[in-house]
Protein backbone atom coordinates (compact mmCIF):
# COMPACT_ATOMS: atom_id res chain seq x y z
CA UNK A 1 0.00 0.00 0.00
CA UNK A 2 1.24 3.48 -0.89
CA UNK A 3 1.55 6.36 1.99
CA UNK A 4 -0.57 9.56 0.37
CA UNK A 5 -0.05 11.24 3.38
CA UNK A 6 1.15 15.12 2.69
CA UNK A 7 2.45 15.12 6.81
CA UNK A 8 4.36 13.20 8.43
CA UNK A 9 2.56 11.69 11.81
CA UNK A 10 3.57 12.10 15.32
CA UNK A 11 2.61 9.46 18.65
CA UNK A 12 1.88 12.36 20.86
CA UNK A 13 -0.46 11.93 24.04
CA UNK A 14 -2.20 14.89 24.83
CA UNK A 15 -5.83 16.04 25.88
CA UNK A 16 -8.61 16.96 23.49
CA UNK A 17 -11.57 18.88 23.63
CA UNK A 18 -14.02 18.16 20.68
CA UNK A 19 -16.89 20.75 20.50
CA UNK A 20 -20.36 19.67 18.27
CA UNK A 21 -22.99 22.25 17.88
CA UNK A 22 -24.68 20.61 20.90
CA UNK A 23 -22.31 18.82 22.95
CA UNK A 24 -18.55 18.52 23.86
CA UNK A 25 -16.74 15.56 23.81
CA UNK A 26 -13.10 14.97 26.40
CA UNK A 27 -10.91 12.70 24.55
CA UNK A 28 -6.85 12.20 24.11
CA UNK A 29 -4.47 12.07 21.02
CA UNK A 30 -2.90 9.19 19.97
CA UNK A 31 -1.36 10.25 16.85
CA UNK A 32 -1.21 13.42 14.76
CA UNK A 33 0.14 14.89 11.80
CA UNK A 34 -0.56 18.98 10.32
CA UNK A 35 -3.73 17.39 8.44
CA UNK A 36 -5.67 14.94 11.10
CA UNK A 37 -5.51 13.29 14.57
CA UNK A 38 -6.10 10.12 16.08
CA UNK A 39 -8.22 10.24 19.02
CA UNK A 40 -9.31 7.86 21.96
CA UNK A 41 -12.73 9.12 23.94
CA UNK A 42 -15.21 8.75 26.14
CA UNK A 43 -18.32 9.37 23.65
CA UNK A 44 -18.96 8.37 20.41
CA UNK A 45 -18.82 10.61 17.27
CA UNK A 46 -20.60 9.85 13.93
CA UNK A 47 -18.42 9.34 10.72
CA UNK A 48 -19.26 12.62 8.56
CA UNK A 49 -19.65 14.79 11.96
CA UNK A 50 -17.92 18.47 11.45
CA UNK A 51 -16.60 19.45 14.25
CA UNK A 52 -13.82 21.78 16.58
CA UNK A 53 -10.79 20.08 17.27
CA UNK A 54 -9.00 22.16 20.73
CA UNK A 55 -5.87 21.12 22.12
CA UNK A 56 -2.62 22.11 23.47
CA UNK A 57 0.60 19.82 22.78
CA UNK A 58 2.62 20.78 26.02
CA UNK A 59 2.27 23.05 28.41
CA UNK A 60 3.94 25.99 27.10
CA UNK A 61 2.30 25.30 24.06
CA UNK A 62 -0.19 27.66 22.48
CA UNK A 63 -4.03 26.40 22.50
CA UNK A 64 -4.82 25.34 18.61
CA UNK A 65 -8.24 24.88 17.50
CA UNK A 66 -9.18 23.85 14.11
CA UNK A 67 -12.08 22.63 12.44
CA UNK A 68 -12.27 18.43 11.12
CA UNK A 69 -14.69 16.06 9.88
CA UNK A 70 -14.82 12.61 11.40
CA UNK A 71 -13.79 9.87 8.71
CA UNK A 72 -13.13 6.82 10.52
CA UNK A 73 -14.23 5.51 13.83
CA UNK A 74 -13.05 1.95 15.13
CA UNK A 75 -15.56 -0.68 17.08
CA UNK A 76 -15.75 0.26 20.65
CA UNK A 77 -12.89 -1.55 23.12
CA UNK A 78 -14.88 -3.52 24.98
CA UNK A 79 -12.41 -3.77 27.85
CA UNK A 80 -14.49 -3.14 31.34
CA UNK A 81 -11.36 -1.04 32.15
CA UNK A 82 -11.33 1.48 29.48
CA UNK A 83 -11.18 4.49 29.73
CA UNK A 84 -11.28 6.07 26.43
CA UNK A 85 -13.43 2.88 24.70
CA UNK A 86 -13.92 5.29 21.59
CA UNK A 87 -11.09 5.49 18.71
CA UNK A 88 -12.12 8.06 15.70
CA UNK A 89 -10.01 9.63 12.82
CA UNK A 90 -10.88 13.32 12.43
CA UNK A 91 -9.04 15.11 9.18
CA UNK A 92 -8.72 18.90 9.29
CA UNK A 93 -10.26 20.89 7.12
CA UNK A 94 -7.70 23.08 6.65
CA UNK A 95 -4.33 21.55 7.42
CA UNK A 96 -1.96 23.62 9.18
CA UNK A 97 1.89 22.79 8.00
CA UNK A 98 2.28 25.58 10.91
CA UNK A 99 1.63 21.88 13.26
CA UNK A 100 4.80 20.37 11.88
CA UNK A 101 7.29 21.99 14.02
CA UNK A 102 5.09 22.07 16.93
CA UNK A 103 5.20 18.38 16.75
CA UNK A 104 8.65 18.14 16.40
CA UNK A 105 9.71 19.63 18.96
CA UNK A 106 7.32 17.71 21.48
CA UNK A 107 7.83 14.28 20.28
CA UNK A 108 10.52 12.41 21.55
CA UNK A 109 10.31 10.47 18.04
CA UNK A 110 10.61 11.47 14.41
CA UNK A 111 7.34 10.62 12.38
CA UNK A 112 7.79 7.47 10.19
CA UNK A 113 8.59 7.91 6.92
CA UNK A 114 6.57 9.38 4.00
Amino acid sequence: MDEKRSYGRYSLWFPVTIDLASRRVWAVCKDVSASGILISSSGELQVGEVVTVRFRVAPDAPDKQLSGRIVRVEAPDDNPRAVWTHRMAIEFLEPDASLQSLFADTSSRPPPPL
